[in-house]
């Protein structure tokens, strides 16, 4: 029976070194386990990256080179291109390493999001450790099974939900969200003193300077540490002094990044990207890219991009933005005048799709849906489920408010990784088992928790360690390696058929793609005769691009002059008074 409930001393005193984290061998025994297979998924993926990371790590070097005030931007949050910076700034990674660079950063936030989970489960152990016996003589799950559970589980979201090769602050979120709710359960304590309340403060601070979606969620986290600190007993004069601390702590970090964003848009704002996610996902208008006022009553862009042709449509963004695509370094300014409104059809569909992400967030590899099942036959058979919702709802809010939040907009398993699992880890500590519950079937019912995820992990790791051995070249590196051999120099313009968010080889190569004929308007191109094709194309050069890129080998006709970049599925089209002899040295 020890193995579920440790000894009679452990659950006489809950709040004993008992429920610290475990013996040292077996806490070390996971540690490698974790860090090892997360470098080894930071080193896999070291060389994928997203049109987010390619803007995060664009204003990370524009912060290096030129000063903070390069980070202040209305779409993408200040902390993770701060610290990008650093990196940046302090190691000077070379163009080949920089992908690596970054994965290396995001291995290190990985680190700190363990530690900080740790801190979580600790407090979470604490807090169920010390609500005793129930009437029926019912115990909770030892110390030691919670904490390998919440090892297991860590691991497995890195793999499923998010880790170390997703070039997004969302890590940074993750960490923050697990010490600013393990701060909410030491206030439910009674251990809240002015101290914790300022350090939340702080991390709610530091979450907004991660992600815009955290300034609406601080307030909820503000709110429950309000009432969880009167549920401890404090009067209220000594609850409102405390978390009024909290929030101008809060209010220090939040501050400056509103009045410089609102300074720079000449509005208030906090940041836009929830009401451009709104307007795209909920009004229709286009998603990302090339807004030009549609649908009808979504506003009058005030920055709109010069549109070269109509048939197909051809967009000019040269300037005033930087970046290697500019559309996608700060959206706001192109997007600047959509005025967001609300739409019930719009509103539907967008709580159906978010629902369909919740329904997948559970249902990768299966993995929740055995240990759920093997849990409740538990749990129906010799013991029961003890949520104490009633005690520690306010401890749960901000990550239901967080699910609630997002969607009514748009939802990704990144977003929700954190809040989700907090929620995981809670559900199954809720499990409490009654004294006959150490029998061989609750034992391999426990393993089975376990089992079921590390063998979806073992998957995951084999399928990196595979792409580790194979080690296949880096397209979008070779393609800026031939760019270079062709005469296209660092800090070159060019064109692109297509849409340029994921045309990574123009960061490496150091160009700035500043023409592109959309996607959506390829197959006109496509359709259109020789003639109308050799008269778009000349339009990219007419505004200053020496060449135009594409993938898309339908649009690449050899008889309108394009040629294959050696080694790549790509294509390069130039006027011939524009092509520069290779450089034969």
């Amino acid at each position: 029976m020890h193995h579920l409930r440790g000894s009679q001393a452990e659950q006489q005193d809950p709040l004993s070194p008992a429920v610290a984290p475990p013996k040292p061998h077996l806490r070390f025994f996971f540690w490698c386990v974790i860090l090892v297979l997360g470098l080894l998924q930071a080193w896999a993926r070291r060389n994928e990256m997203s049109p987010d990371g390619i803007s995060y790590i664009e204003i990370g070097w524009a912060t290096a080179r030129f000063g903070l005030h390069q980070i202040v931007n209305a779409y993408w949050s200040p902390l993770y291109p701060f610290l990008l910076s650093l990196v940046f700034r302090f190691f000077h990674p070379p163009e080949q390493w920089e992908f690596t660079a970054v994965h290396l950063l995001n291995f290190v936030l990985y680190v700190a999001s363990l530690a900080s989970f740790e801190l979580f489960l600790k407090e979470l152990i604490l807090q169920r450790q010390s609500a005793g016996e129930a009437p029926e003589k019912s115990l909770p799950v030892c110390p030691r099974t919670a904490w390998i559970w919440g090892y297991i589980f860590f691991l497995w979201a890195s793999y499923f939900w998010l880790g170390a090769a997703v070039v997004t602050p969302d890590l940074c979120v993750a960490t923050l969200v697990f010490l600013a709710t393990a701060l909410l359960l030491r206030i439910r304590r009674g251990r809240g003193n002015g101290i914790v309340f300022a350090v939340l403060g702080a991390l709610l601070g530091l979450g907004y300077l991660a992600k815009a979606a955290m300034f609406p969620l601080s307030f909820v986290f503000l709110f429950s540490a309000f009432r969880l600190s009167r549920r401890a007993g404090s009067s209220f004069r000594v609850a409102t002094v405390r978390i009024m601390l909290a929030a101008g702590v809060f209010a220090a970090f939040a501050l400056p990044l509103i009045i410089s964003l609102s300074t720079q848009k000449g509005r208030p704002t906090f940041g836009d990207s929830g009401a451009l996610n709104y307007a795209m996902y909920i009004n229709g208008a286009p998603r990302w890219v090339h807004w030009h006022g549609q649908p009808p009553g979504s506003g009058v862009p005030a920055h709109p991009m010069r549109e070269l042709s109509s048939d197909p449509s051809l967009y000019e963004f040269a300037q005033p933005v930087p970046g290697s695509y500019p559309p996608w370094y700060d959206p706001s300014y192109w997007y600047e005048g959509i005025k967001p409104h609300f739409s019930l059809r719009g509103q539907a569909w967008a709580l159906y799709r978010t629902a369909n992400v919740y329904l997948k967030l559970i249902s990768r590899t299966g993995a929740l849906y055995a240990v759920f099942v093997a849990l409740a036959l538990l749990a129906r058979k010799t013991g029961n489920w003890k949520f104490e919702a009633e005690k520690l709802f306010w401890v749960w809010l901000p990550s239901f408010a967080a699910f609630g939040m997002y969607a009514l907009v748009h939802a990704e398993q990144r977003f929700l990784s954190g809040f989700a699992l907090i929620l995981l880890m809670w559900i199954l500590s809720s499990l409490r088992l009654a004294e006959e519950a150490g029998t061989r079937f609750g034992g391999r019912l426990i393993l089975l928790a376990g089992l079921v995820p590390a063998l979806a992990i073992s998957w995951a790791a084999a399928r990196d360690l595979n792409d580790v051995i194979r080690d296949k070249p880096y397209e979008p590196w070779v393609v800026a390696q031939q760019l270079h051999f062709m005469g296209i120099a660092p800090g070159t313009e060019v064109g692109y058929l297509g849409t340029g968010g994921d045309a990574y080889w123009a960061h490496l190569a150091g160009v700035r793609i500043i023409a592109e004929i959309p996607y959506t308007e390829m197959p006109r191109f496509i359709a259109a005769d020789a003639a109308r094709r050799q008269q778009v194309l000349a339009l990219f050069p007419s505004v200053g691009a020496r060449a135009i890129v594409t993938r898309n080998a339908d649009a690449a006709n050899p008889a309108d002059g394009w040629r294959p970049i050696p080694g790549t599925h790509h294509f390069i089209w130039q006027q011939p008074w524009l092509v520069a002899a290779p450089d034969k040295k």
